[in-house]
């Protein structure tokens, strides 16, 4: 499965800014600036998952060179091994 999400905020007609060409400086992050742009940012970041065989709930995701691996509890069909789906949308708000 791919999952494609995409965040976009457009105002005046102008075309939205990549965040991530938004400066020049190393470490400079958009969200310290005290203002964001009028016409606001549009950026698509991009994930696929699959299903390991034979391995119960365990799932393997994709995004550029980085794998994460999740799986659910026994009570539910997995083994266990990994954190769970939700666990992973947990720390991501933590980060």
């Amino acid at each position: 499965m791919d999952i494609i999400f995409k965040i976009r905020r457009k105002t005046l007609n102008e075309q939205p800014l990549d965040p991530r060409k938004d400066s020049s400086v190393p470490g400079e992050r958009t969200i310290d600036k005290p203002e964001l742009p009028k016409q606001g940012y549009a950026f698509t970041m991009s994930a696929s998952t699959e299903t390991v065989e034979g391995k119960g709930q365990l799932k393997i995701g994709y995004h550029r060179d980085f794998e994460v691996l999740c799986d659910e509890p026994a009570r539910i069909g997995g083994e266990d091994s990994h954190p769970q789906p939700l666990c992973y949308i947990a720390m991501g708000i933590g980060f």
